[in-house]
């Protein structure tokens, strides 16, 4: 029985917690065994604790066994190492502000899922832990960053896990999974008291779950900005009873997107209109070329505020990956006239970006320009331009989010030929959250037949 509430949304294991019909310790125990049991052949847990941290059990997510992201979320008890071995070992500073919301809401900290190095590269195979596979295709990758979480949520390990996103990282490894991944608003979550700028609002915090109800409940328990940041949130809109939704299924350069992808976008936006919203069709957005040369320079100046004087050589061996190493040399090479200059320059972009939605209220596109490539394919080893280049031509639709604030969702939309999950795409400016979820539940509700899970399960 105990086992079977792990398989329950979120809401429904905190009220069975909440009247005594199972208790945190017994979910925890439950969890523990499938990680135990599911991991070994996927790779998503680089951290197990030797005991459970036990949140607020009065808590809307009480009980909930929970897994944080080797990236961003410091907690003590975990060790934090960004997936690098150049952060192995480093004392832990206590627990972030998410953190710290997240056991006042109930959750219960079990470890840590893998994360590539410092979140740079859309497989998660770093160096210091080896790869981590799709519990869909254990040749393929679930994406990154976030596809430690990914996986573990996929294969049945937690209901939902910590996930970061600077350029689409809890969202991507959602799409190739087969779950529901939320980008809230940009400081709609907090993110200090380390991470105080946030990669220049880049980069948020949230989670990937099962359902759009669940990560609705998620938000709604750590939602808020932390006193004195200062990227606030602007206040949520409210959710009209009927939408104008934007339909973009080309990738801006002409760049190839699978006809399961496109096709799948155009079912959601047809599903969209029969329940009463109006589409209209928009042609691919151009300036969306611009956001992966921003991330990048952007990625470089944090990795090389992060990484610090830290010595990135021991006994002649690098500890950094090598594209990492080529994207810290350019951060520490880069003025401070040419950083002030590419953040301008993300504003200017995010004002374009943002101009449609004067005209519509959600924009729905594929999450992804395919399916997710092979381990391997996509490596630290090339060049750091390569491997940019790579990820956006891959991943050409919700990066836009990170640079306007809005949020953004994966939804799962039926599987491709290959028995592959495919997902669709909403965004939305600032503020939108509500209005976003508002849809995604309504599309969920008739999207196609969700599968039974992953080949792996059964």
């Amino acid at each position: 029985m105990v086992d079977e509430v792990l398989d329950h949304p979120l809401a429904q294991i905190a009220t069975a917690v909440h009247e005594r019909q199972v208790s945190p310790a017994e979910l925890a125990a439950a969890a523990r065994v499938r990680i135990e049991q599911r991991d070994p052949p996927i790779g998503a847990v680089v951290h197990l604790a030797d005991e459970p941290r036990f949140g607020d059990p009065s808590g809307p997510l009480a009980g909930v066994p929970y897994l944080l992201k080797d990236l961003q979320a410091d907690a003590l008890g975990l060790p934090l190492t960004r997936g690098s071995r150049l952060f192995a070992g480093e004392p832990c500073r206590g627990d972030s502000a998410l953190v710290s919301r997240l056991l006042a809401a109930g959750v219960t900290l079990l470890g840590r899922t893998s994360s590539p190095e410092l979140g740079l590269n859309l497989a998660t195979e770093p160096a210091a832990y080896g790869p981590t596979r799709n519990p869909w295709h254990l040749r393929r990758t679930p994406g990154g960053s976030s596809g430690g979480a990914a996986a573990a949520v996929a294969a049945g390990m937690v209901p939902i896990a910590h996930a970061t996103d600077s350029g689409g990282s809890i969202r991507i490894p959602a799409a190739w999974c087969g779950l529901v991944g939320l980008k809230p608003s940009r400081g709609a979550v907090p993110a200090g008291p380390w991470r105080a700028d946030d990669w220049q609002g880049l980069s948020h915090e949230h989670a990937i779950g099962r359902t759009v109800a669940d990560v609705a409940l998620h938000l709604g328990a750590v939602r808020g900005p932390r006193l004195g940041e200062w990227q606030g949130c602007p206040a949520m809109r409210s959710v009209p009873s009927s939408l104008v939704v934007g339909l973009v299924t080309e990738a801006p350069g002409h760049g190839t997107v699978d006809a399961s992808w496109a096709d799948a976008a155009r079912a959601a936006a047809a599903a969209a209109e029969s329940l009463g919203h109006r589409v209209v069709p928009m042609p691919a957005v151009e300036a969306a070329r611009r956001v992966g040369p921003i991330f990048g320079a952007l990625a470089s100046a944090h990795v090389a505020a992060l990484v610090g004087d830290r010595p990135v050589h021991r006994d002649g061996s690098a500890l950094l990956e090598p594209a990492t190493l080529e994207i810290l040399r350019r951060g520490r090479a880069m003025s401070a006239v040419e950083l002030v200059a590419t953040v301008a320059e993300m504003h200017r972009l995010a004002v374009e970006l943002l101009a449609p939605f004067a005209e519509i209220d959600l924009l729905l596109t594929p999450t992804l320009a395919g399916p997710p490539p092979l381990v391997g394919e996509l490596t630290t080893a090339q060049p750091a331009a390569d491997l940019v280049a790579a990820i956006f031509a891959l991943s050409p639709f919700v990066g836009m989010s990170n640079v306007t604030g809005g949020p953004g969702l994966s939804l799962p939309w039926g599987l491709d030929a290959a028995g592959l999950p495919v997902g669709v795409h909403l965004a939305g400016p600032p503020g939108a959250d509500d209005v976003l979820l508002a849809l995604a539940a309504q599309l969920e509700a008739v999207a196609p037949s969700r599968p039974s899970g992953p080949e792996l399960l059964h």
